[in-house]
C-alpha cells in the first residue's frame, strides 16, 4: 500500500486482509474481522455518497435482502430469543456486502493482494495441519479433522476455492514465468491431495461433481475430432469408475459366508458355551457380530489385558464391552479368551480409545475407512431404525422431519424463530427413534429455507443469491462462478449459509468478487 491512503482507508483495507487470512485459522478472528470491517466502514464517513452509491448497486441490495427475509420471518415467531440468534448469525449478509460494495473501492492490485494473502494463509494452515497429523500422538489427536483449526467441511470449501483461484491465474495471466507456472500447478495438486487426506465426504462429493462439470465443458471446446471423441468416451468411463468403486465398497461390506447353524461350535476351546444370536444381522467387515460370543471369557480375558474395566465406557463414551465385541468381529476373531489372546497391545489401545473396527485404525491415510463407516451407519439404520450417533442416518431423519414441516407450511414456512419447536413436533409425528438431544434442522440449506420461509421465501433467496452474478457481469469471472457452484452443490448436504464459517466464507468472497475490480484495466495493462 502506498501513502495516498488515509489512515481510515488503511484501517478498512487492513480489516479486509485480516478477514481473508483468518478464514483458514480462526472463527473468533473471522468474527473480530467482521466487526473491524464494519467499524472501518463507518469511520470512512461520506454516508450520503454511500447511500447514493447503494441505490445504484442493485446487486448489493439483492444480497442484503436475504437478511431482511430473516427479519420479516421474525414477525411470525413465537420464540424471540431464537429468532434474534438467527439474525445474529446471518448479520454477515448485511455487514460484509455493504462494507465491500460502498466502502473504499478495492482496485485490481489490491484485490489480487487479498487473494494472494488468502492463498498463503490456506497453504500455511494446511502445512500446520499436516505437521499436527504426523505428530498426532504428541498432540493427542484421535480424529483426522482435529488437525484443523476450523470445521473440516468449511476448510474443504476453502481448498476448492483456492484451487479455482489458482487455475484462473494459471490461464488468465499470460505474463507468468515458467517457474511460477510450475509453482502454481504444484500448489493446485498439493491442495487437492490435502482435500483427499482430509476425507470430508461433502468436500469430496463437491469436487467430484465439479470435476465432471469441468470435463464436460473442456470436451465441448476441443476442436480436434479424435480427441473430442476420446474425451466423450472417457468422461462416462470416469463416472462409471467412481460408481464401480463405491459399489465394490458396498459389496466388500456385505461379502459374508453362508451360516450353517448345525456347524456352529457349541463350546469355546476352554469348554464354555458360546452364544450364537442368529437373529442379529449386524456386520463388521463381512462378519456377523452375534456369533461366537462367550461373555464370561470375554470379560475375564479383557481384564487381564487392560486396566480399563470391561463395563466402563471407552474414550468415545461407548461401553468397552460393545467396542471389544465389534473390534474382534472386524478381525474375524471369536469373542472369547482365544480371540482376545490374538489381539496385539496396539489393538488393546485402539479399543480403549473407542475404535470399534480395525479398518478405522488406517483412517488417517485411506479413504476406504470413511466410506466403510458411512455404509456401516446406513446398514445399522436400515436394519434397526436407530439413527442415533450415526451422521448420515441422523441426516435422513432430519430430512424426513423437514419435508413433514414443508408439507404443512408450503407457502410461507414457519418463520425465523419457530423452526426448532416445529422440528420437535415433526419428529414426534414421524415417530422417529432419534433421541431428543440429537434433534436438529435438516442439514440441507434448501430445505432449511423452505422450512423457515416457504416456497415464496425460498424462490426469492435463490434469486437474490444468483442474479447479482449477472447484474455485475461477473458470470464470466471463473472464481465467482466456482464459489457459487461449490456452495450450491454442498448445500444439499449441509446448511452452510446458516453456519458461522460457512456464511462468512461465502459472503466475504462473493462480495469481493462482485464489488471489486477483478480485471486489469487497459491502462494498467
Amino acid at each position: 500500500m502506498n501513502t495516498k491512503y488515509t489512515w481510515k482507508n488503511l484501517f478498512f483495507y487492513t480489516s479486509v486482509f485480516l478477514f481473508a487470512v483468518s478464514l483458514p485459522f480462526s472463527e473468533f478472528m473471522v468474527s473480530l474481522s467482521s466487526g473491524l470491517l464494519l467499524i472501518s466502514f463507518l469511520l470512512t464517513g461520506g454516508f450520503q455518497e454511500k447511500y447514493n452509491r447503494l441505490r445504484n448497486q442493485p446487486a448489493a441490495l439483492l444480497i442484503i435482502s436475504v437478511f431482511f427475509v430473516y427479519v420479516i420471518g421474525v414477525i411470525f415467531t413465537r420464540n424471540m430469543p431464537l429468532a434474534l440468534y438467527e439474525l445474529q448469525k446471518t448479520a454477515f449478509i448485511l455487514v460484509v456486502p455493504l462494507s465491500l460494495a460502498i466502502g473504499p473501492p478495492i482496485g485490481y492490485k489490491m484485490f489480487r493482494k487479498v487473494l494472494l494473502a488468502f492463498i498463503t494463509a490456506l497453504n500455511l494452515a494446511s502445512v500446520i495441519a499436516l505437521f499436527r497429523l504426523i505428530f498426532r500422538e504428541q498432540f493427542g489427536i484421535h480424529d483426522i479433522w482435529q488437525i484443523l483449526f476450523v470445521s473440516h467441511i468449511g476448510f474443504s470449501f476453502q481448498l476448492l476455492l483456492g484451487v479455482s483461484i489458482l487455475i484462473y491465474e494459471l490461464y488468465n495471466q499470460k505474463s507468468l514465468s515458467k517457474n511460477l507456472r510450475y509453482l502454481i500447478i504444484a500448489d493446485i495438486l498439493y491442495l487437492l491431495v490435502f482435500l483427499f487426506i482430509l476425507k470430508s465426504l461433502t468436500g469430496l462429493a463437491t469436487f467430484a461433481v465439479l470435476l465432471v462439470v469441468h470435463l464436460f465443458f473442456v470436451i465441448r471446446k476441443i476442436k480436434i475430432r479424435k480427441w473430442k471423441l476420446f474425451g466423450s468416451f472417457m468422461l462416462p468411463v470416469l463416472i462409471l469408475l467412481g460408481f464401480f468403486y463405491l459399489g465394490s465398497c458396498v459389496y466388500r461390506f456385505y461379502d459374508t459366508e453362508p451360516i450353517d447353524p448345525a456347524r456352529l461350535p457349541e463350546k469355546t476351546q476352554n469348554g464354555n458355551l458360546y452364544e450364537h444370536d442368529l437373529n442379529d444381522k449386524m456386520l463388521e467387515n463381512g462378519h456377523y457380530v452375534g456369533l461366537y460370543l462367550c461373555p464370561e471369557e470375554l470379560k475375564n480375558g479383557w481384564e487381564q489385558r487392560s486396566l480399563m474395566g470391561y463395563n466402563q465406557n471407552d474414550q468415545n463414551g461407548f461401553p468397552v464391552s460393545a467396542t471389544l465385541v465389534r473390534y474382534l468381529t472386524s478381525k474375524g476373531l471369536t469373542k472369547d479368551s482365544a480371540g482376545i489372546s490374538k489381539l496385539t497391545h496396539e489393538d488393546i489401545q485402539f479399543i480403549e480409545k473407542g475404535i470399534a473396527n480395525h479398518i478405522y485404525t488406517q483412517r488417517f491415510f485411506s479413504l476406504y475407512p470413511r466410506i466403510y463407516q458411512t455404509i456401516w451407519e446406513l446398514d445399522v439404520y436400515f436394519k434397526t431404525g436407530d439413527p442415533n450417533l450415526k451422521s448420515l442416518a441422523q441426516r435422513i431423519e432430519f430430512v424426513k422431519a423437514a419435508t413433514t414441516i414443508v408439507g404443512e407450511h408450503p407457502l410461507f414456512g414457519v418463520g425465523t424463530g419457530n423452526w426448532k419447536q416445529e422440528f420437535i413436533t415433526a419428529y414426534q409425528k414421524n415417530q422417529s427413534k432419534l433421541d431428543p438431544q440429537h434433534y436438529g434442522s435438516s442439514h440441507n440449506q434448501y430445505l432449511n429455507y423452505l422450512v423457515k420461509f416457504g416456497i415464496l421465501g425460498f424462490v426469492w433467496i435463490i434469486f437474490a443469491w444468483t442474479y447479482p452474478l449477472f447484474l455485475t457481469n461477473k458470470h464470466r469471472y471463473y472464481p465467482a462462478v466456482m464459489l457459487l457452484l461449490i456452495l450450491g452443490i454442498a448445500n444439499f448436504s449441509d446448511s452452510n449459509l446458516e453456519a458461522h464459517m460457512g456464511i462468512s466464507f461465502f459472503i466475504f468472497f462473493y462480495s469481493m468478487f462482485l464489488f471489486s475490480e477483478t480485471q486489469q484495466t487497459e491502462l494498467e495493462k
